[in-house]
């Protein structure tokens, strides 16, 4: 003998549809709030997520050397000297002004370098920069001043730069340092 199926109550219906809202209601929400961009995640998470920093790798070969450009332009005739007090002829100026430049060796410490002027010629100024060989290095300017420096009332005739890694000893550095010089 087969027995009739009861028919659903009111609030089995209402549970069955709430049941089945709240199922789909999931899946939508999830289409409307995915991740994008990596500023949408917490700072503290995403550190976590990111693995820690792999060995350096070989340094590859060096490359051909490039073509010689071309050359220059003349420079700018220098600046000449005013003229004296009256009644006595005044000192000759400085005629001639170039700057000279000076590397040091890259080195994962500290770099230094003297650029020198020519014989005749003076030290005006000068400076020291530096030029990272690697990202990892952290270059700082420890010393820049004229050479020789200021002993015994010296006339400088060169500029000396120092540059050190505080990064050290990861990656490396290499001073690049130049002087100003004019020849009366």
């Amino acid at each position: 003998m087969h027995t009739p199926l009861k028919k659903p109550s009111p609030a089995m219906i209402v549970a069955c549809l709430a049941l089945f809202v709240a199922s789909t209601g999931t899946s939508i929400a999830a289409s409307h709030y995915l991740i994008t961009s990596t500023k949408q995640i917490k700072p503290s998470v995403l550190k976590q997520l990111k693995g820690a920093k792999g060995p350096k790798g070989a340094a590859g070969a060096a490359g051909a050397t490039g073509a010689t450009g071309a050359a220059g332009a003349a420079g700018a005739t220098g600046a000449t000297g005013a003229a004296g007090a009256t009644g006595a002829a005044g000192a000759a100026g400085a005629t001639h002004v170039v700057k000279r430049y000076a590397t040091g060796p890259t080195d994962p410490t500290l770099s230094g370098a003297t650029a020198s002027c020519n014989a005749g010629e003076v030290a005006t100024g000068g400076g020291t920069d530096y030029n990272s060989a690697s990202e990892d290095a952290e270059p700082v300017v420890t010393f820049s001043a004229p050479a020789p420096y200021a002993v015994n009332n010296n006339t400088p005739t060169g500029w000396f730069g120092a540059v050190r890694n505080m990064n050290s000893p990861t990656g490396t550095v290499q001073a690049l340092v130049w002087v100003i010089c004019a020849s009366p």
